[in-house]
């Protein structure tokens, strides 16, 4: 089932009305070229956890990331497949003829200036297998037969180190390996890459079975015959698996028992972005008040109800006590005996003290109060959602109930429209691998997408947009350009007609007889507005190899655009009625990979690969 983004588009950007003026030479583009690979760290991270780098965070959250250096995705090198192997007549048919040493990769197609250009491989769906080793460990399952399923919940027990006992959780992410190659423009269309080819999210709960949104979906099992499915574990700092498990499942059992699926799950809003509203929503899904189950905005697909499964289990351990202590002694009483009739209802057996967990929740690992955490009433979350969109939130006016910060308390944080654009970028067209160029085109190639979504105008969309991208192309300059000053005019003008046509123009308008549009050229223009401040820079990188160089660039580069994300990733939709957070499918791998922000506390890790036991050797 597709995810809520799996309906982007990448369009030849539109016109652009600039008042920037042209030069009178007009610039001979160049081929963008995809720049040699990164060997060196660009700039120092201020602290390191678990191979990501962790960042100051003016939003409150515990622990921001960049994309690591070994990011599973990027890495060079030989895959590794372990486990079972699949036949070849799978691949062939399938998988829409993938070579099995390519499978779970997408080669990526750069655009050539009148012939063919490069590419290169992207490994999105394969994941670290230990030992510096990344690919695919394929387990065969079958759908409602525990017995066939032994192999799995064995692997899962093993590598989560479970005891004979211990219950089963795990997240399990469907791909589509058969969509593997492809210029960027049909990775972005038609080829589910704005997901990194995922679309579907349910849990695995052992023994074949599965739980999903909608409730029926998959029949409760498997169902991965031409649809392999990522088997990702949950771990909490400091608690035992098996007790994060079985809270993990409470909640599910729960949250999973009549869950309602969005009539319009693309452009669903995502709401519980914040500790407080999840802990509403769970709160009134015990209490069964009619919103959740009435009003459409309040359902949840597939990848949103996971979340918040996910993170209900991190923060709400299952006894008396702690729900008193996280929703008031009087309310968390009676709360408490409203979930165990929820329980027995969705699982047929009352909820006993073997069933209870006890552990330190991840609010309290981050040193939160009880209060700070409150779940708001109903009335409370509207009039805090009005203030956002009257104004009088921002001007003060407003003296109301607040949440915590968007992401605080939570596994990873909500994505953004300015997010999803970016992580597109960062997997499929990243500065170190494709430059600054095509790495530009590729942003501004979501603008109608993010115009629609936000319900902003094309120039409030370039405000946000251009500064990054001035600072991308700076760093074009610092990567790639001359350290002859000499040549640096050539240079100049070759990459203003390189991006003029990865923004949409093309080549031949600068042939004999062609006409270049004006309005095009002054964007491309505008964009190298910020390139003679890292061209006074070049001495520095003067000594170094094309690979340090680009990397080095690259490094500067990230550390000079975090108030241009923090700007697009701030601003708010046009009215209550638009999409303004996703959890969509992907987001998992993407905090497998660093380029979602996740919570320091809070380890997700890929274990398998869940294959049809009829598609293997």
């Amino acid at each position: 089932m597709p995810g809520p983004i799996t309906n982007n588009r990448v369009t030849t950007p539109q016109t652009t009305n600039t008042t920037a003026t042209t030069n009178t030479t007009t610039p001979t583009p160049a081929t963008p070229a995809a720049p040699t690979t990164p060997t060196t760290p660009g700039w120092a991270p201020q602290a390191s956890t678990g191979g990501r780098v962790q960042r100051n965070d003016p939003d409150g959250m515990v622990n921001r990331v960049q994309i690591p250096q070994s990011a599973p995705m990027h890495k060079k090198g030989t895959a590794t497949f372990e486990g079972a192997k699949l036949k070849p007549e799978v691949l062939q048919n399938s998988f829409g003829g993938i070579k099995a040493e390519d499978f779970g990769t997408t080669k990526v197609k750069l655009p050539g200036m009148g012939g063919p250009g490069k590419e290169f491989t992207v490994r999105d769906m394969q994941y670290d297998l230990g030992g510096g080793k990344v690919g695919m460990r394929f387990v065969p399952v079958a759908d409602n037969d525990p017995a066939a399923n032994k192999a799995m919940d064995d692997l899962i027990r093993k590598e989560s180190k479970l005891g004979p006992n211990d219950p089963i959780f795990t997240l399990v992410a469907y791909i589509h390996p058969e969509k593997h190659a492809g210029s960027i423009k049909e990775l972005g269309d038609t080829m589910l890459k704005t997901e990194m080819g995922n679309t579907h999210t349910g849990a695995y709960v052992g023994g074949g079975k599965t739980t999903n949104s909608p409730e029926t979906y998959h029949g409760k099992t498997w169902q991965v015959k031409g649809y392999p499915a990522n088997v990702q574990t949950i771990s909490l700092a400091g608690v035992p698996q098996g007790e994060l498990n079985k809270n993990l499942l409470a909640a599910d059992n729960v949250l999973n028992n009549g869950v309602k699926f969005p009539p319009d799950y693309k452009n669903d809003p995502y709401k519980t972005v914040d500790i407080n509203t999840t802990l509403m929503f769970y709160r009134d899904w015990i209490k069964g008040e009619s919103y959740l189950k009435d009003d459409p905005k309040w359902h949840t697909y597939c990848a949103e109800h996971k979340t918040i499964v996910t993170n209900v289990g991190l923060n709400v351990p299952h006894n008396e006590n702690s729900f008193k202590e996280i929703f008031g002694a009087d309310e968390g009483s009676k709360l408490w005996g409203q979930f165990k009739e929820k329980y027995e209802a969705a699982n047929g057996r009352p909820f006993t003290a073997a069933d209870e967990t006890h552990f330190e929740p991840l609010w309290k690992k981050e040193g939160l109060k009880p209060e700070q955490i409150r779940a708001p009433s109903k009335a409370e979350y509207d009039a805090h959602q009005a203030a956002r969109f009257d104004g009088t939130l921002k001007s003060g006016a407003y003296q109301g109930y607040e949440p915590l910060p968007v992401g605080r308390s939570l596994a990873w944080k909500p994505e953004s429209t300015a997010d999803l654009v970016k992580n597109f970028m960062e997997t499929y067209a990243p500065f170190k691998e494709v430059g600054g160029v095509i790495s530009s085109a590729a942003i501004l190639s979501f603008k109608p997408v993010a115009m629609e979504r936000m319900g902003i105008s094309e120039a409030e969309f370039m405000k946000l947009a251009k500064p990054l991208l001035q600072e991308m192309m700076a760093a074009e300059a610092l990567a790639r350009a001359p350290t002859d000053p000499a040549k640096l005019p050539e240079w100049s003008q070759q990459t203003t007609g390189a991006l003029y046509v990865g923004l949409g123009g093309k080549p031949t308008d600068f042939a004999p007889g062609g006409t270049v549009n004006p309005a095009l050229m002054g964007l491309a223009k505008e964009l190298m507005g910020k390139v003679p401040g890292a061209l006074a820079q070049l001495p520095k990188v003067a000594t170094m190899d094309a690979g340090k160089r680009n990397d080095y660039a690259n490094g500067w580069m990230r550390k000079n655009i975090q108030d241009e994300l923090a700007a697009a990733r701030g601003a708010m939709v046009s009215d209550p009625g638009k999409t303004e957070y996703y959890s969509p499918p992907a987001v998992t791998n993407r905090v497998v990979n660093g380029i979602v922000d996740s919570n320091r506390f809070v380890k997700i890790r890929v274990v398998a690969t869940a294959v049809d036991a009829s598609e293997v050797q």
